[in-house]
This record gives C-alpha cells, sequence and structure tokens, in this order.
C-alpha cells in the first residue's frame, strides 16, 4: 500500500497495535473495499479534518502526507469535498472555497 510505505519511509508511525501497527501513532490507516463512491476512483478522507480526496495515484501519495498531515495544507487538485466534523483541525484553519 503507497500510504504505508510512505509513512514507513518517513518516520510517522502508525495506529491501531490490534492490527499489528504502532499504538504510539497517531495515523492510522483503514482499507475497505467501497465508500460507495466508485466513479470518484481510489477515494481518501483525512479525519478529523473531513477532507476527501479523489483519483487519488500511488504518485499522490507523498504530496498529501507531505501537504496535508505534515503541513495542514489541503491538495486542492485532488480535493472532492469537506465533511466537516466538530472540533477539527479545519476548523481553526482556512476556509476552501471548494468546501460542498
Amino acid at each position: 500500500m503507497a500510504f504505508e510505505r510512505e509513512l514507513m519511509a518517513r518516520g510517522i508511525l502508525m495506529g491501531q497495535a490490534k492490527k499489528g501497527k504502532n499504538p504510539k501513532g497517531t495515523v492510522v490507516l483503514t482499507e475497505c473495499a467501497s465508500v460507495g463512491f466508485c466513479a470518484i476512483g481510489a477515494a481518501v478522507m483525512v479525519y478529523p479534518d473531513g477532507v476527501w480526496y479523489a483519483q487519488v495515484q500511488a504518485a499522490d501519495v507523498p504530496e498529501i502526507i507531505e501537504s496535508h498531515l505534515i503541513n495542514g495544507r489541503i491538495v486542492e487538485r485532488l480535493a472532492l469535498m469537506k465533511v466537516p466534523a466538530e472540533g477539527s483541525a479545519a476548523d481553526s484553519k482556512t476556509e476552501a472555497n471548494w468546501e460542498v
């Protein structure tokens, strides 16, 4: 999985020991067969920010990790929509014009 490889290469800890990951990590990777949006291709959700990325390719993973996870900047070219979550990090940052 591209996200797991990139996180490990950057030394970012991944959570949930019961899934075989580092329990002290702050990033949790969850795979699923479908989120019901087959037309958007591979999708990634960054939670609690509530940002859905669409048509994500393996080559996009380093940019999502660097821009969003590390620096808190949304990757606009891949952002499909924002699903607000109460108390999310996105609430305290800039408001995006693409919010659906």
